[in-house]
């Protein structure tokens, strides 16, 4: 039987307001680059798949926080109060839903930053950036499958996320795993924002132009803060009690790829 919880706590509307927000304006961000294109009758090209793909994940991420708010218990209550009134069904449900979002994160983040290399590749066609810009790429696709081999392999078997009764099942620190993948992709975002800036520093044009220009290509900057809220939030999560302290993660996680994806869309 499918469990359904009444929202009545702030931490429940707080996940459910930014689920839904930011859902939304990442469907208009893409569309409305969609139509840009459209309208300058430009063909689609390869950084605008994988924008797309960015926000599909980045969505996906956000209706499965809403599951877990409605379904699961997130921020509803403690889980020995949760587990006492509904039992362990919404406990063991939200321990699979972090899996899967987990996964979403990572390939939401990785689309979106290679959209953005794919457009420095067309817009910055100079050796040394064509050179950062494949490297980033790889070291992107390489920290991807390793975080998702990393939710895969951290507990084994993997129904051991959701089940510690299973004799000789092994899990090890998931806060430490989650914390190192996140320094990883603040160190990539980093990167991804540093990489135009001295070209763009040396254009020659209207000083309000360059400033233009930089503060476009330098919004990336507050992705980088989120995620630096997130990696410290992340320290705070207590997977025994996972229901009551995962709330504030949870919005960062879903914050971050989808305000990644609104910002690249501008470029």
């Amino acid at each position: 039987m499918v469990v359904t919880f009444p929202i009545e706590t702030p931490a429940q509307r707080q996940v459910l307001g930014v689920a839904i927000t930011f859902s939304i304006l990442t469907v208009v961000a893409v569309c409305l680059r969609l139509l840009a294109h459209h309208l300058a009758q430009k063909q689609w090209i390869t950084s605008d798949y994988f924008i797309i793909a960015a926000g599909i994940f980045a969505v996906s991420l956000q209706s499965i926080s809403i599951t877990g708010v409605i379904q699961a218990g997130i921020g509803y209550d403690h889980v020995t109060t949760i587990a006492g009134i509904y039992g362990i069904e919404p406990i063991t449900k939200l321990l699979k839903l972090i899996i899967s979002l987990q996964f979403l994160w990572v390939l939401s983040l990785s689309c979106t930053k290679i959209s953005i290399l794919f457009s420095y590749l067309r817009i910055f066609p100079v050796m040394w950036v064509v050179r950062i810009s494949w490297t980033t790429i790889g070291a992107i696709i390489s920290w991807t499958v390793g975080t998702i081999l990393a939710g895969c392999l951290i507990c084994r078997p993997i129904a051991y996320n959701w089940d510690q009764t299973i004799p000789g099942g092994l899990s090890r620190n998931q806060v430490t795993s989650f914390t190192m993948t996140g320094v990883i992709n603040l160190i990539t975002d980093i990167v991804v924002l540093v990489t135009p800036m001295p070209l763009l520093y040396n254009l020659q044009m209207a000083r309000y132009k360059k400033v233009t220009l930089i503060t476009i290509f330098g919004l990336g900057a507050v992705t980088c803060i989120i995620s630096i809220l997130r990696i410290s939030v992340l320290t705070t999560v207590d997977f025994a009690d996972i229901t009551y302290s995962i709330p504030r993660a949870n919005i960062f996680s879903g914050l971050e790829p989808c305000l990644a994806v609104i910002l690249a869309s501008i470029l």
